[in-house]
Order: structure tokens, then C-alpha cells, then sequence
């Protein structure tokens, strides 16, 4: 069982299964945005098992969610939110810190991952940018993988403020060492540098 404590009244709150099952992208597909006289509602579309559930989700992150579907280019960013617990109001708090990309490849498990760190590369934020087996990617998508992460970085750096991010967000270096990586260790090899 897991438990939050609330901040107003200092009391602890069970966290039961809506909360650390559902994730935003499965609740998104099974509801739409509806225009009313008074503005847009999220509307559920769905009525099969656990309809309850999805409408509790709904209940607790309208606002979220309604972002989430005006958006859907901006999905992954509502989603990483959501795994590294992370609000733009925490997001801000980073706004002056020298934060770098940086990108882990274990040569055994062929798993590469990238993440948001500080200058002594501890990983900050809580949850990985992208993290993915190249043995099972093709080469383009892989590189819509870099790029769909680099994406991400930038949204992130321009919801917490952060210029250093920013740029760490648009440098060559970051794709082409993820590219030498999935030349070096991909078993399809290829001499080909993916962003040339």
C-alpha cells in the first residue's frame, strides 16, 4: 500500500489503484473533448470495465487531461510529467541550475537512456527521457526516437526556464554519439550516420 501525506492538513492519504495503474495516454484514448456554452469538457466515451476508474482518473486531472487532448504533439511531455511526478510549479524550481543531457548505453542488455542530470551526471527529475533497446529499432526509428526525445528536453526546458538545458536540447553531439552508439552495437551495422 502506498501513502501521500496531504500538505495542508499533514494527515496520510491511501493512494489506491486509480492513481498507480491508469496512465494519462490510456485515459486520453477512451475519452474526447466536447465544446459547451461553457467553455470545453472532457467527455469519456467509454462504458466497458473499470468505467469507474477512468472516471475518478478524470475527476482528479481534468486539467491535465484537457491539456492533454488541445495537445497531442505535446504528449510525451504529459506523460514524463506524469512518471517523474513533476508539475510546472516543480519544473520552475530547476529554472537556474546547470543541468546537462546525458546518456547512458548498457553494451549487455543493448538498453540506451537518456536523462536530464546535473553537472556530477545525477540523474535529476525522476524519470528518463527516452529509454529504448536498439537490437529492436530500425534505424528510422531510432532517429525519431532521438529526435521525439530531444523534442521533450526542449519542452522541458522552456516550461522550467532553463536556458543551458535549452541548449543542451539542440546540440549535434547528443545524435551523433546516438548514433555511433547504434552503429557500433547494432547487429544490422551500417556506415551510414543516421543524421547526415
Amino acid at each position: 500500500m502506498e501513502f501521500t501525506q496531504e500538505l495542508d492538513t499533514g494527515l496520510f492519504k491511501m493512494i489506491g489503484n486509480t492513481e498507480t495503474s491508469l496512465k494519462i495516454r490510456e485515459v486520453a484514448e477512451k475519452c474526447r473533448l466536447v465544446k459547451t456554452e461553457h467553455g470545453i469538457k472532457v467527455e469519456m466515451t467509454y462504458t466497458g470495465p473499470n468505467a469507474s476508474k477512468y472516471m475518478q482518473y478524470i475527476e482528479k486531472n481534468k486539467e491535465e487531461l484537457t491539456k492533454y487532448l488541445m495537445n497531442p504533439d505535446e504528449a510525451d511531455l504529459y506523460e514524463w510529467m506524469e512518471t517523474s511526478h513533476q508539475t510546472p510549479i516543480t519544473l520552475k524550481k530547476h529554472e537556474k541550475e546547470k543541468l546537462i543531457i546525458y546518456v547512458n548505453y548498457d553494451a549487455n542488455t543493448h538498453i540506451a537512456m537518456t536523462g536530464i542530470a546535473d553537472e556530477n551526471v545525477t540523474m535529476k527529475l525522476g524519470s528518463p527521457l527516452m529509454e529504448i533497446n536498439i537490437e529492436e529499432l530500425t534505424r528510422d526509428q531510432f532517429k525519431l526516437k532521438i529526435y521525439n526525445m530531444l523534442l521533450l528536453a526542449d519542452e522541458i526546458a522552456v516550461l522550467m526556464g532553463n536556458a543551458d538545458l535549452r541548449k543542451m536540447a539542440n546540440i549535434q553531439i547528443v545524435k551523433t554519439y546516438l548514433s555511433q552508439i547504434y552503429d557500433k552495437y547494432h547487429e544490422k551495422k551500417e556506415d551510414v550516420n543516421i543524421f547526415n
